[in-house]
This record gives C-alpha cells, sequence and structure tokens, in this order.
C-alpha cells in the first residue's frame, strides 16, 4: 500500500479524529445535563444539532481526507462521561476549553506537516482550523453569555439570540 500521508503526521490526523469524537461526547453529555438537570430545553434543542452533532461531521473530514491519501483511519477509544455541573456556565467554560485544545492540536499537526514536507496535508489542516474558528467563536460568546446571565431559565428563553453556528 502507498500511503501519501507519513506515519507519525498520520497518527496526529488520528488523534484529531478521536477527539472530535470527544467533542461529541463531551456535547452530548452537556446537552443531558443542561436539558433534565436544569430543564433548559430549548437551549439543549438548539445547541445539540449545533454543537454535539457537528464534531463527527469534523471528523467525518479528517477520515475523508486520509482516505484520499491511501491512509488507513484509526478510531482511538473516547472516555466515557458521567460529568456533572454545578451550573450551565461550568459546561460551556468545558466546551471552551475543549475547543482550545482541539485548535492546538490541529496546529500542532500543521506544524508537523510542515516539519514533514507534506505541503498537501499541510493545506487540509490550515483549512480545517478555519473550520474551527465560528465553532471556538460559538463556544466562547456561550461562555460569555453564561457569566453574565443570572438567570439560567432566562438564558434558555433568549438562546437563539446569540446562536451564530
Amino acid at each position: 500500500m502507498h500511503s501519501l500521508i507519513p506515519q507519525q503526521l498520520n497518527n496526529r490526523l488520528d488523534q484529531i479524529l478521536t477527539k472530535c469524537f470527544e467533542g461529541n461526547r463531551i456535547a452530548d453529555r452537556g446537552m443531558s445535563v443542561l436539558g433534565v438537570k436544569f430543564a433548559m430545553n430549548k437551549t439543549e434543542n438548539v445547541l445539540h444539532a449545533k454543537l454535539a452533532h457537528l464534531y463527527p461531521s469534523l471528523a467525518d473530514k479528517i477520515s475523508s481526507y486520509q482516505g484520499f491519501r491511501n491512509n488507513l483511519t484509526f478510531y482511538g477509544v473516547t472516555p466515557a462521561d458521567n460529568s456533572d455541573y454545578t451550573s450551565p456556565l461550568d459546561f460551556f467554560d468545558i466546551m471552551f476549553q475543549y475547543m482550545i485544545d482541539l485548535e492546538n492540536l490541529v496546529a500542532e499537526a500543521a506544524v508537523l506537516a510542515q516539519d514533514e514536507d507534506d505541503f498537501t496535508t499541510y493545506s487540509f489542516l490550515q483549512e480545517f482550523s478555519r473550520n474551527l474558528i465560528p465553532v471556538t467563536a460559538q463556544c466562547l460568546l456561550l461562555l460569555d453569555k453564561a457569566e453574565n446571565y443570572k438567570d439560567w431559565m432566562q438564558f434558555d428563553r433568549d438562546v437563539e439570540n446569540f446562536i451564530i453556528l
């Protein structure tokens, strides 16, 4: 089999893909907590499709690219998630921190692609990184709003006003 991505770099792509599925797990669990524990059903409904379902599609971009470059995809294990949050703010903070971690992982892979002289993968990772910008902005906006709202039911009523995805 002739692979077009160096193995070490392909391993990094696998890590990004696995991190995307981890994001799905974190967001899905958060939606459950928001909907059940905090009775923020509108927030759960609005964010579930826009955020939780977004991460597997990001993972699909990675695996499709690997396939086009004749490399296999390894799907790593995602951790179980039984997180409990003391407030919705805690969840929004976790999502924002997750996005920063994902952006950093992609940036590290892009540096490795440059070091490996794999311009095609470097270009792919630049585009992938650009796709993360609005997601990180959304998570930051939710965090900022959550820090300023004192009434979670009002946040739930207003949530559609600050969705940018």
